[in-house]
């Protein structure tokens, strides 16, 4: 629902854009790489030198498996919308950028013992103490983020160009949340805990988050 809300956005404001865009200074890049696939927006604010960008990225998978009569299901969200400034300080094909990350991203999971048993902080549990575990990892939402690229979607004299991305997003440390369908014991409930702190402690040391990205840009009104 989040996505989708973000998406309808992100279409008005394109919807706009082309209305205007026959006076030059703006363009679109669609992009695939370690953010999913989808597009930027593009506003030249000081020819040559400066511009600004927004957009929209996204990917999602699932994966089903079984292993001794427990059914995992596992399923990976990138859902980000890039707000940031590129500048290109040669006035030329190279660029750095950097800006604020809005971060949807997440990994949940759910485990269901059939006949089987579940181990939580070295305490084995059943089906029916648990009926199903539910996690779920999270990132700040707010998430800055650096880089560089080369490729430029303002070119003179081209309405197509190629553009690459690499840089990271300073996600924060991960948080872990741990829950099950049904209503846990006091043992539970703190063996649970116990996990979520563990992954805290394992997990805090990665707080930043790979960029590489490919995209096509296509420049509207008249080029020079």
């Amino acid at each position: 629902m989040r996505m989708r809300i973000i998406l309808g956005l992100w279409i008005a404001l394109f919807s706009c854009v082309t209305a205007v865009a026959a006076e030059g200074g703006w363009a679109v890049a669609g992009k695939a790489g370690t953010l999913g696939f989808g597009a930027d927006l593009h506003r030249a604010l000081v020819p040559g030198w400066l511009s600004f960008r927004t957009g929209v990225g996204f990917f999602r998978y699932s994966l089903d498996i079984s292993d001794n009569d427990i059914n995992y299901h596992a399923r990976l969200k990138l859902e980000t919308v890039p707000i940031g400034i590129d500048v290109y300080p040669f006035k030329n094909w190279f660029r750095l950028n950097g800006g604020l990350m809005i971060n949807l991203n997440e990994v949940a999971a759910t485990a269901t013992p059939a006949l089987g048993q579940i181990t939580i902080n070295g305490t084995r549990y059943t089906a029916a103490q648990i009926g199903q575990l539910d996690a779920a990892v999270k990132f700040d939402r707010a998430s800055p983020f650096v880089g560089l690229g080369f490729g430029r979607p303002f070119k003179n004299g081209k309405h197509w160009g190629f553009m690459f991305d690499l840089g990271a997003m300073y996600h924060g440390q991960a948080k872990l949340s741990l829950t099950t369908t049904m209503p846990p014991s006091s043992q539970l409930q703190n063996d649970l805990r116990q996990e979520e702190q563990r992954f805290a402690r394992d997990a805090k040391d990665y707080t930043w988050y790979p960029i590489i990205q490919f995209g096509l840009s296509y420049r509207f009104g008249a080029t020079r």
